[in-house]
């Protein structure tokens, strides 16, 4: 068992035992497979994630089509469609704990389902225009900012905390697993349908319209996993969480989900760390590839659908080695947890920095391999870590922040390297990116509160007691 014990009469909701719950064996964390409640959660999880894949390659692309690639238009949709997510992610944290993660989620996705037949539908039709993506595309934010913090909330709704080790380090392996090589196939089969003659010489060039239809496929596709994946979500049998008050109003309901994480100062300085470094990293991800590869088509000799599968493939064999190392075979300390996340953060920044100086595709593609080995390695803690730090009736709040401090930066993100590629070039833009991640994870590591992170709230505030105290700054209690 896990020494981290909530206390009730904590009202912060903060854990008030140890750091992170206890290792496991190798065996025991496969033997989670054999439960059938949570086998069925996470196969429903991975459709899911299988066909966000189709969307996350066509959906930049069809914007690329539509502009004849136009990198600022392209970063505007991205950031139109994600300012919903930063108005009401928050107002999603508090209906989440308040009506419970697995409701919101198989609603969420049902909506998805709808949102993409709709953009399939225009699509295939070839009666597609750029004010219809924009209300599609801001209208999929919206339910994603309730989505997304529901699914980050519902795993310890199905686990025990003693099991959430274990349970993250299985979601996150079998997404990329699938990521390390769906998206070389979603890739080449939307190269494919698009009328691409991947192995002629003389044939980059597809049809226009073809490509349309291509892209509508793919979001048929990314539809009917949300649809599947619903299904068998609805079989899967979640604890009972308690409800928030109902007499609190919205607005404090909020503020009681900020207090708990400024209440914790690891967990504060690691929001914080998270927003800066998302500035910069978010737009690479939704803006940078998708331009990269289709800049760079007659270079690599393959079409941009083919090579931003690459790219995705690439970074998702890295962090399945990442996540397995990660997950079953070795742990930071809790001293050196926090130091740890920010040394690979500043790895993270270089390998950025040096996608502009590097075009040669096979070594970019070591790069990608690099970035995925990082993340991988890094996200199998993180989400354990911020599951664990809060009651799980404040879980859907806390998460929610979270995510507002990514999604938050996402739209700035996106247009920065919308209008940034057509300002200065990509190159420069992966220099001045790769730099200011490095920077802010350098602040990191200097963070004492970053440095306490693999503490818990309550043990990582009588460390900094103790130091100050030891520094003369503050009276030792004994005193």
């Amino acid at each position: 068992m896990s020494s981290s014990v909530q206390s009730p009469n904590d009202p912060t909701g903060l854990p008030t035992g140890g750091g992170m719950p206890e290792e496991r064996s190798l065996r025991e964390r496969l033997a989670l497979l054999k439960d059938r409640n949570f086998l069925t959660y996470w196969i429903s999880g991975n459709i899911s994630w299988f066909g966000d894949l189709f969307a996350m390659i066509a959906m930049p692309l069809l914007i690329i089509n539509m502009t004849d690639g136009d990198a600022g238009e392209l970063g505007t949709l991205m950031a139109v469609s994600g300012l919903p997510r930063v108005v009401l992610i928050l107002m999603g944290g508090v209906l989440i704990d308040r009506f419970s993660a697995f409701k919101m989620v198989m609603l969420a996705r049902v909506l998805m389902a709808v949102i993409q037949i709709t953009l399939a539908a225009v699509a295939l039709m070839g009666i597609v225009e750029m004010w219809m993506v924009y209300v599609l595309a801001t209208l999929g934010g919206t339910v994603g900012a309730f989505l997304f913090p529901a699914q980050m909330t519902l795993m310890p709704s199905v686990l025990s905390q003693e099991d959430l080790p274990s349970g993250n380090a299985l979601n996150t392996t079998a997404q990329q697993v699938l990521q390390s090589f769906a998206p070389m196939v979603v890739g080449f089969l939307i190269a494919f349908l698009s009328g691409y003659d991947i192995m002629a010489a003389e044939g980059l060039r597809g049809d226009p319209a073809q490509e349309l239809s291509a892209y509508g496929y793919a979001f048929i596709i990314n539809a009917g996993t949300f649809i599947l994946s619903a299904i068998m979500l609805s079989r899967v049998i979640v604890k009972p969480s308690e409800p928030i008050e109902r007499h609190e109003s919205m607005l404090r309901s909020i503020w009681i989900g900020f207090e708990a994480v400024w209440a914790d100062a690891p967990l504060r300085a690691f929001i914080i760390y998270i927003a800066l470094s998302q500035l910069f990293m978010m737009g690479n991800i939704m803006v940078g590839q998708p331009m990269m590869a289709t800049l760079r088509v007659d270079l690599y000799q393959l079409p941009a659908a083919a090579i931003v599968g690459l790219f995705g493939a690439c970074a998702g064999v890295g962090a399945v080695i990442g996540s397995i190392v990660a997950g079953f075979f070795a742990r930071p300390s809790n001293a050196f947890y926090g130091p740890m996340m920010m040394m690979i953060a500043a790895l993270r920044g270089l390998t950025m920095l040096s996608l502009g100086f590097i075009t040669d595709l096979s070594s970019v593609l070591v790069l990608f391999g690099c970035f995925g080995l990082l993340m991988g390695y890094t996200s199998v803690f993180f989400m354990t870590w911020m599951q664990t730090r809060v009651n799980i009736s404040l879980l859907g709040r806390m998460m929610s922040v979270m995510m507002f401090a990514m999604m938050g930066v996402a739209p700035i993100s996106a247009a920065f390297w919308g209008w940034g590629i057509d300002a200065m070039g990509l190159d420069m833009l992966y220099y001045v990116s790769g730099t200011f991640m490095i920077i802010v994870a350098i602040g990191g590591m200097l963070s004492p509160s970053i440095r306490l992170m693999g503490y818990s709230p309550q043990h990582a505030r009588h460390i900094r007691h103790e130091r100050l105290a030891a520094k003369g700054k503050i009276k030792h209690p004994a005193e």
